[in-house]
């Protein structure tokens, strides 16, 4: 049997509202030597029904029916079949553009490159619960290649961080759903992901070890994968365990970063990854004090646990949080010197703003 061009995985859980959607943009795609891979997490609605359907009406719909363990763990269980060439990843509940695998397909085969990657349109409310809300990250104007050290150096810094004057947390993004990966090149790394049960932000740590294997990479210009955030989602949703997995996510991204790259250098990324996502701890803490009527005293103590952790205040210490986007600088000044009425007032005015 022929090897397909690319192999595109699709953790499927709780999807059966947005399945459709998404493969019928999988289907539409202008590459048409493709595997379309849904893994079945044990999901518990009519999903594995539609799965099932589908890859009776297409020969290119495989499906494996699994124990529901998380997203993470269905998508190593799609990269144990998958066979093709390259690997791409897609959410079950979002939407890829009619080009968008031929598009890094032709990129990755162009400048033979190890990974490519392209732009994404947010769509939806984020922690706020904003309604009917978008926003398109283009992290390439141009066609970028990643081919000396210095610059697939920075291709690693870039994706869990940016320096504290760039509007965005991170300059390249941490999903992995916009980005095509070398087949052999995971197999032969037996890289894989860690479930999001344990960790937060698996892609990004999937993201880092493969770029310590990566020779060459290339940003594309445009946006083609249309991500939806929805109520259901792992970002969105309040876990009492939150800052504990937060903070072994920064360890474990500090821990391959010092492999190759001086702390001298790391720091300021790893810092502004660190207030990124203690911003969004903290105004998830905020938002389901305020849902579940907590008074204010015990949300001050919840938020000094997280203001006060050892982790949260080095990375604030030495950063010039002032040079950060305006509402992005107030938040650290507020986190910095515990200023919890701020906080809550800042998000509250956020809340209202979608």
């Amino acid at each position: 049997m022929e090897q397909p061009k690319v192999s595109i995985i699709v953790p499927v859980y709780k999807a059966e509202k947005y399945l459709k959607r998404c493969l019928n943009s999988l289907k539409s795609q202008t590459i048409g030597d493709i595997e379309i891979i849904l893994v079945n997490d044990g999901s518990p609605d009519i999903s594995p029904k539609i799965c099932d359907d589908e890859a009776k009406k297409d020969s290119r719909i495989k499906v494996i029916h699994k124990k529901n363990e998380g997203a993470g763990l269905a998508r190593n269980a799609g990269l144990a079949q998958a066979r093709g060439k390259y690997i791409g990843f897609v959410d079950s509940d979002d939407e890829a553009a009619p080009d968008m695998f031929e598009s890094l397909y032709l990129a990755a085969e162009k400048y033979n490159a190890d990974f490519v990657m392209l732009g994404v349109c947010f769509v939806g409310g984020n922690v706020f619960k904003e309604k009917n809300a978008s926003k398109k990250n283009v992290y390439f104007d141009k066609i970028t290649l990643f081919e000396t050290k210095e610059e697939i150096k920075e291709l690693i810094l870039g994706t869990f961080g940016s320096l504290p004057d760039y509007s965005e947390d991170s300059r390249y993004g941490m999903g992995v759903w916009k980005n095509l990966f070398r087949n052999d090149v995971i197999k032969n790394n037996n890289l894989r992901f860690l479930s999001e049960r344990e960790i937060f932000s698996e892609d990004t740590l999937f993201i880092l070890d493969y770029l310590n294997h990566t020779k060459r990479a290339v940003g594309l210009p445009g946006v083609f994968y249309k991500y939806h955030r929805n109520e259901a989602s792992v970002s969105k949703g309040y876990e009492p365990n939150r800052l504990e997995k937060t903070l072994i996510l920064i360890g474990e991204v500090e821990k391959r970063a010092s492999e190759n790259i001086q702390k001298s250098e790391y720091k300021i990324y790893l810092d502004r990854m660190t207030q990124a996502f203690i911003r969004v701890l903290c105004s998830q803490e905020i938002m389901y004090a305020r849902s579940n009527k907590t008074g204010y005293t015990k949300l001050k103590k919840m938020l000094k646990e997280i203001c006060k952790n050892e982790r949260v205040t080095a990375s604030l210490k030495d950063y010039p949080w002032y040079k950060l986007p305006l509402k992005q600088a107030v938040f650290a000044f507020s986190v910095k010197y515990k200023l919890y009425f701020l906080q809550i007032l800042l998000v509250i005015l956020r809340s209202k703003e979608g």
